[in-house]
């Protein structure tokens, strides 16, 4: 992201920071065609837990698919999109090449199982067990950076007493574990939102001048094969 750009540049994938309508669908219509993808889909985000599913029918150009915090498919060419400025942006995907899932994960979805909904619903629609994943916590807000209240503690232990840091990335890889997703099929990323060692959009940091990070991931068009998903933007380590 070039130095200065908040929201409304041209680096924002935010629906509602990142300028006109008009604008931020180009840039999506931009991401996919650099992709290699025919469309995208991204969702209205709400700190939920809801996950849709986008099919190759439902996505055509641009699309937005109503209010939720994670997206899956099957669809081959469909590129899926979040958006994240702290938050943990959560990539599933089959070893098989069958289906994806990509998931956005503030500490309101994390706590209440977005993770584990997505991981079920690629189960019970797909037929894709937790075992064969791999799971890439994307660019976030790291756990040095991120201080909470107890309120927000409370939702991932019961035991906690007072303001402390707490490490998303490193909830959401325990609760990948205890759900069946083998412990080196989990990555994490090491970058973060607010503190680098690259410049990124970071709410904690800037306020209402963040802008939104768009997070993709899409099975390429073209008869299915082993997992090539295409996960561009972000740094796989």
């Amino acid at each position: 992201m070039p130095p200065g750009a908040g929201a409304g540049s041209a680096a924002d994938f935010g629906l509602t920071t990142g300028g006109s309508s008009r604008d931020v669908e180009r840039r999506y219509q931009m991401l996919a065609s650099a992709t290699g993808m025919h469309s995208s889909v991204v969702a209205r985000q709400v700190h939920g837990t809801l996950i849709v599913e986008a099919d190759s029918a439902s996505a055509s150009g641009s699309s937005v698919v109503g209010e939720a915090d994670g997206v899956v498919t099957s669809a081959r060419g469909v590129l899926l999109a979040v958006t994240a400025a702290d938050c943990v942006p959560v990539f599933i995907v089959d070893r098989g090449g069958r289906c994806i899932a990509l998931l956005h994960a503030g500490w309101r979805g994390a706590a209440g199982g977005i993770l584990e909904g997505g991981l079920s619903m690629l189960a019970d629609r797909f037929g894709v067990e937790p075992e064969n994943v791999t799971v890439y916590l994307g660019p976030s807000i790291c756990g040095s950076c991120y201080e909470v209240g107890v309120e927000v503690l409370r939702a991932f232990r019961s035991d906690a007493a007072g303001p402390a840091q707490l490490d998303l990335r490193a909830e959401l890889a325990r609760k990948a574990v205890e759900s069946g997703v083998s412990a080196e099929r989990v990555v994490r990323s090491r970058w973060c939102t607010r503190c680098g060692p690259v410049n990124l959009h970071s709410h904690r940091a800037r306020g209402a001048e963040a802008g939104r990070m768009a997070a993709f991931l899409g099975l390429l068009p073209g008869p299915q094969r082993a997992a090539d998903p295409r996960t561009a933007g972000w740094e796989l380590r």
